[in-house]
């Protein structure tokens, strides 16, 4: 199930999402009218099912068609797969951060950390080394580069 929360700032509306995107989902009755630029929250999207995906193209299909600007942020790993596997996922949007997954070398505690697109190359990826918030080991990357940061070239 999800949840919308909405702020308008001017004639920005942002929409963050928060939950699991799935076959009930009805974004257009959830969000209701939009002005010209729309950025949305992605952080708290834990899973976006097959038809859930359906939805979401045919809901940002919709806004794209009537020229409103679409700026997706604090996109969570769930949302990095879609838009990796989907290359439409966006719909002529931006993704402007996304957050990416991390594993300590010492005590294996799963963790994530957020990045800006713009501060990532997508021809010589280089993340910096982070410090496990548990036990200040090293935390390295925790995907295949190559698939996780596909969606940067295109």
């Amino acid at each position: 199930m999800i949840k919308v929360a909405k702020e308008l700032n001017g004639n920005i509306l942002t929409i963050r999402l928060t939950g699991s995107i799935e076959e009930t989902v009805n974004l257009d009755e959830m969000v209701g009218q939009t002005p010209a630029e729309v950025r949305i929250d992605c952080k708290e999207i834990t899973r976006i099912n097959s038809v859930g995906v359906k939805g979401w193209i045919k809901y940002f299909q919709g806004l794209q068609a009537k020229n409103v600007k679409l700026t997706f942020f604090q996109c969570s790993t769930a949302i990095v797969e879609q838009v990796n596997l989907i290359s439409n996922f966006v719909c002529g949007g931006g993704v402007e951060s996304i957050y990416v997954p991390f594993a300590c070398t010492s005590c294996k505690a799963e963790l994530i950390a957020l990045f800006r697109t713009v501060d990532i190359n997508p021809a010589a990826i280089q993340l910096p080394e982070l410090k496990c918030t548990k036990c200040s080991g090293k935390a390295v990357f925790d995907d295949i580069e190559e698939e996780y940061f596909a969606f940067l070239s295109r």
